[in-house]
């Protein structure tokens, strides 16, 4: 698991931050946030999201037996820590001054008996990466993605329609939130990427499909991934997090990456 955060070249300041427990218990995670709202209020959202989460699932479980009833577990308890994050945002928000109306996109992932659980606001992604495909793991919530549903917009027409950082479901800004729940079952070699719009918005699915092809190292990767971004633009701040099985690592000499799955 590995993780890094860049302005971009445009922002001068940076509201992404990400968090990465590979040793957590009772299930290795990782967060990524993509703050919004006012000066430096959403670095402050951004950076309560990736904390709140990860402590929120720091406990203890009585013994789980089977693997339906951990995922359940695991689900039910993503859910609750991004509720947790939420009112806590919100709190925040009202007792500390200029962070009024601060928020946040959230995407997590716990590695949970050969699934990756993903919960998720916002446009912030998850992505798999098997046998030389790339498979988007989450579906946006905002209004270029519900536009493009509705068949009012073309997929063509989505970066140009303005409409970009409209997002529809976020931490931090209504009394409740309703996050979106995705499992994953793993398999050797695969690989898992968590990233923000900084990534997304600059390259396209069959161009991170490339650099994955690359079948690079995953710290390689990683510096090719915000390295691409940024020569396509660097409009925003970019962050991405990075997860590998165990059978790559091993078969990767010089990689610092821990394994997981």
């Amino acid at each position: 698991m590995i993780a890094r955060v860049h302005t971009g070249l445009v922002r001068t300041n940076n509201e992404d931050a990400v968090s990465i427990h590979p040793e957590a218990s009772p299930w290795p995670v990782a967060v990524l946030a993509d703050g919004m709202g006012g000066y430096n209020a959403g670095e402050v959202a951004s950076a309560m999201a990736v904390s709140v989460i990860p402590a929120a699932l720091q406990h203890t479980h009585e013994e789980l037996v089977g693997v339906d009833v951990e995922l359940e577990a695991a689900s039910k308890d993503l859910q609750e820590a991004l509720c947790l994050a939420n009112a806590a945002i919100r709190e925040a928000a009202r007792e500390t001054p200029g962070c009024q109306g601060m928020g946040t996109t959230v995407v997590a992932a716990a590695i949970v008996a050969g699934h990756a659980v993903i919960a998720h606001l916002g446009d912030s992604r998850a992505y798999a990466w098997r046998t030389g495909q790339l498979t988007r793991l989450t579906r946006d919530h905002s209004l270029v993605q519900q536009e493009m549903d509705a068949g009012h917009l073309s997929a063509q027409d989505a970066q140009a329609s303005g409409l970009g950082h409209l997002v529809t479901r976020a931490l931090g800004v209504q009394m409740s939130v309703d996050p979106e729940l995705n499992r994953w079952p793993l398999q050797a070699q695969d690989r898992l990427m968590l990233c923000s719009d900084g990534v997304t918005d600059m390259l396209d699915d069959s161009q991170l499909e490339a650099l994955f092809a690359a079948e690079s190292s995953l710290p390689e990767l990683l510096t090719a991934l915000l390295s691409a971004a940024n020569a396509a633009g660097g409009r925003d701040n970019i962050s991405v997090v990075l997860m590998e099985d165990a059978q790559r690592v091993a078969q990767g000499p010089g990689s610092q990456s821990t394994s997981l799955f």
